[in-house]
């Protein structure tokens, strides 16, 4: 602690880069003795081009430096990832639409329609496999995330190739029984339509299509990582646990 309030002393005298790299230090160090954490110094996500410029088109940005967002980011990657790979995209969970935007943009030449799963009343019940187990996080209850269909559909009207299926999942998952996917992005925060979706669209998935789990490394969604463990129990697939909190499954296409 005693380095640390010595280094902020010496902030003053230094400059570029000397000055950057002190400031990270000392903002390193408090950000760890308050339990946080802050990224390395070298990363160059966040100064993506083609990110964001699709990110600062959106409604969703603000202009301020930290709404720039990894797990937003990790979605464009992944997205155009997947441009090639035949199938339909699907957000199970649309929030305000900000994933579905980034996922539209990202696969806009593309030609594939995009359907949105949402019961636009917020979500359905949590059971005991939802159940958190440390008290610094939040408890789920029934309509908690709640936004109105019109709000989306209005943060989304810049796109045709999109479709909305407003109902508890799995209600209406039916309706697009027979296409193929590439990309699918699960964000319900609960154990039950987790699964739901899972068990629907993995086997519609291509050889090489992904599906993210949103909240898979979520202390505040345990019910997410039981869904998505108990799911590929038996599946030749094995989750990638991304330190966003996201967790990725890629087809293999060893069973086609």
């Amino acid at each position: 602690m005693l380095s640390t309030l010595r280094k902020m002393i010496g902030l003053f005298s230094l400059k570029a880069p000397g000055r950057y790299q002190s400031c990270y230090h000392v903002l390193s160090r408090l950000a760890k003795i308050f339990g946080f954490r802050i990224y390395s110094v070298y990363v160059t996500w966040f100064q993506d081009h083609e990110f964001l410029r699709i990110w600062s088109d959106s409604k969703f940005y603000d202009g301020r430096p930290d709404n720039i967002e990894d797990r937003k980011f990790l979605l464009f990657q992944l997205s155009k990832a997947v441009n090639c790979v035949e199938g339909d995209t699907a957000e199970c969970g649309v929030f305000k639409g900000a994933s579905s935007y980034i996922i539209l943009k990202t696969n806009k030449d593309s030609g594939k329609m995009h359907h949105v799963f949402d019961s636009f009343e917020g979500l359905s019940s949590p059971l005991p496999e939802d159940k958190v187990s440390i008290n610094r996080v939040f408890r789920w209850q029934k309509h908690d995330n709640r936004i109105p269909e019109s709000e989306v559909r209005e943060n989304l009207k810049e796109f045709k190739n999109v479709k909305f299926y407003k109902g508890w999942i799995p209600e209406r998952f039916n309706e697009v029984a027979d296409r193929k996917f590439s990309f699918v992005h699960i964000d319900v925060d609960l154990y039950q339509p987790t699964y739901d979706s899972l068990t629907f669209f993995y086997p519609r998935m291509s050889a090489g299509g992904i599906i993210v789990c949103d909240d898979y490394g979520s202390e505040g969604c345990p019910g997410v990582k039981r869904a998505c463990d108990r799911f590929l129990d038996d599946k030749i697939e094995r989750i990638i646990h991304i330190p966003t909190g996201q967790g990725i499954i890629i087809k293999s296409p060893c069973q086609e």
